[in-house]
């Protein structure tokens, strides 16, 4: 093994230890290290091999554990899932089976609830506004908005 792989594969090592990642992440992470195309790939065969690197086991966890946590809507989740370099039928598939399990308008419902107790003071128009803003930031389509909100 050459000096760069061994180099490579401890420095991705450190960098899977904090949370897992997508193969585009761990490939851009080595790149702006400085290494060369050929090591970067021969890193990543290898720690997809070992199982270390897999998107599809990346894509289902960050997209359940920020639909859970952060409460966000399938479109937000979209966006992210692309931003980690995850392919458009791996996203799909991901979140189609994700949202046949979490209800997309509960989530909605969550973050409204969370949100409404601190805007008793506003007018009605006011409120509905700033959810609306707020439903589409966390993601949101304009469907399961108004049907939360009506």
């Amino acid at each position: 093994m050459s000096e760069d792989f061994e180099k490579a594969r401890t420095l991705t090592y450190r960098y899977l230890s904090h949370r897992d990642r997508s193969v585009r992440e761990t490939a851009d992470h080595l790149k702006k290290k400085g290494f060369e195309e050929a090591v970067v790939q021969e890193t990543l065969r290898y720690f997809q091999e070992a199982n270390y690197l897999d998107d599809r086991r990346f894509a289902e966890h960050w997209a359940r554990t920020r639909a859970e946590n952060k409460q966000f809507g399938k479109y937000r989740l979209r966006q992210e899932l692309i931003g980690k370099g995850i392919s458009k039928d791996l996203i799909d598939e991901t979140l189609d089976t994700l949202f046949e399990t979490v209800q997309e308008i509960d989530l909605a419902r969550a973050v409204v609830e969370k949100k409404l107790p601190s805007m008793q003071d506003l007018p009605a128009d006011k409120i509905k506004n700033r959810l609306v803003g707020l439903l589409q930031r966390k993601g949101f389509s304009l469907d399961i908005i108004y049907k939360i909100l009506d």
